[in-house]
Parts: structure tokens; C-alpha cells; sequence
């Protein structure tokens, strides 16, 4: 994908994510499914992943091969206290971290696109790589949003 349209995607789901976050009190608090995170949980994941993210983009582009370390999303749902986290912060976090990814998306050379680093997990990944998943980790999960906003179940499509 050019990356003029990337940028666009990443704009464009910043903008749904930030709206989210102006949803109701009740549809804060409600969840997708039993046992599911509420949309509280999925907006300040959202904040704290982004943040995540854009480390491991600053990683790839300045240092050869850098280790890019995975975390438990559930245990900092719990750990991090999302309960009680203020909204406006996290609000406030993600649209600077994910306009601090755009930024980086329209100054670098396309050429930072095949640097690796090596996750925890996963094993290598490359930047183009990741950007492109920052985008797509959004649009998941904003689907889980939709559906609490909503008041609905939501499953994810089997590919």
C-alpha cells in the first residue's frame, strides 16, 4: 500500500477511535460479549498499545535490529488499573501517540520500510510491517467498540 494512502487509514481511524471516546457513560461500561472488555477497556487498551507501538516504529527506524518486546494486553487491562483510568488522559494519549506515528510516516523515506526488529514473540518484523498493523489493530478493535456502543454481540469474521 502507498503510504499517502496509509496515512490516510491511520487518519482516518484516529479519527473514529477519538470519537468513541465521546460515547455515553452506559456504553462506556458495557462489553461486546460475556466476559469481554467493556469499551472503556478497549478505548484506554487502545491508548496504552498505541503508545507501544510507536516505540517499536522509533526502534526499527533508528537502531539495527532492535528487540521489540510483547506484553499481556488482559494483564494490563487488570495491572494498569483500566477501571479507574481517566478517559480524557488516555484520550489525550492516543491522538498524540498516533499523530506522533503519522509524522513519522510522512518524514521518513520509504526506505525505513523494510528495517527489522525482532519481537519477543513474533519473531522479525519490519516497520512497513508495523505501521500497516497500527492501522489494522484499530479497525479491529473499533469494531468491538462499535458493538458495545451499539448494544450488540460482536464475533470476529473467520477468515
Amino acid at each position: 500500500m502507498p503510504r499517502e494512502a496509509l496515512v490516510r487509514e491511520l487518519t482516518d481511524s484516529m479519527h473514529e477511535a477519538l470519537a468513541a471516546f465521546d460515547a455515553p457513560e452506559a456504553a462506556l461500561n458495557r462489553s461486546y460479549g460475556a466476559g469481554k472488555w467493556t469499551l472503556r477497556q478497549i478505548l484506554i487498551h487502545l491508548s496504552d498499545s498505541e503508545t507501544v507501538l510507536l516505540d517499536r516504529l522509533r526502534r526499527m527506524a533508528s537502531e539495527n535490529n532492535p528487540a521489540l518486546i510483547g506484553f499481556d494486553e488482559n494483564l494490563w487491562v487488570t495491572g494498569l488499573a483500566y477501571e479507574k483510568r481517566d478517559l480524557t488522559l488516555a484520550r489525550q494519549q492516543f491522538e498524540v501517540a498516533r499523530r506522533s506515528v503519522i509524522e513519522l510516516a510522512w518524514i521518513l523515506s520509504d526506505n525505513v520500510d523494510a528495517r527489522i526488529g525482532t519481537h519477543s514473540e513474533a519473531g522479525k518484523q519490519t516497520f512497513g510491517e508495523n505501521l500497516k498493523k497500527i492501522h489494522e489493530h484499530t479497525v479491529h478493535h473499533m469494531e468491538q467498540a462499535k458493538a458495545c456502543i451499539e448494544g450488540r454481540t460482536w464475533t470476529p469474521m473467520k477468515k
